[in-house]
């Protein structure tokens, strides 16, 4: 009884990491996933770099892309129509751009989008005014737009 416990534990622990490499997941993945609290995760592997479906913790739904090796974090995008807090993803925004005036901290975005030079906001401002922005990584604000 104890080597069929035993070996049924080994199939089960064999079967997760196998879970895990065929997912995909990278640090960065994990490492965004955790830094935002995400729950109902569910990675698409595809040609162009891993997506990730998820829900943050207030139940919007978001869909992040990944570049093709899996890092970097390229786009947080909102799914099925739902805007996200600005607050919800915060943890992944620079101090230098959330501590810019500029920066809608009390609003919601339907996109987010990363690259190595800065940020670009897309969404409604706390007042619910569409805007789209940019920022550099040391929190210039490099453009910005508003209905």
């Amino acid at each position: 009884m104890m080597t069929r416990t035993l070996i049924a534990g080994a199939i089960l622990l064999l079967g997760s990491v196998g879970a895990q490499a065929q997912t995909g997941l990278t640090s960065e993945m994990t490492r965004v996933i955790g830094a935002l609290n995400l729950r109902e995760v569910v990675i698409h592997p595809d040609n162009w770099g891993p997506d990730i479906t998820a829900t943050l913790p207030g139940g919007a739904r978001i869909e992040l892309d990944f570049h093709r090796r899996g890092s970097p974090l390229e786009e947080i995008e909102s799914a099925q129509n739902q805007p996200f807090p600005a607050t919800e993803i915060a943890a992944l925004v620079p101090e230098a751009v959330r501590t810019n005036p500029n920066y809608p901290s009390d609003g919601t975005f339907e996109k987010v989008e990363f690259d190595p030079r800065g940020i670009e906001l897309e969404g409604k401002d706390g007042d619910g005014r569409d805007f789209e922005a940019e920022f550099a990584l040391d929190g210039r604000l490099l453009d910005f737009e508003s209905d």
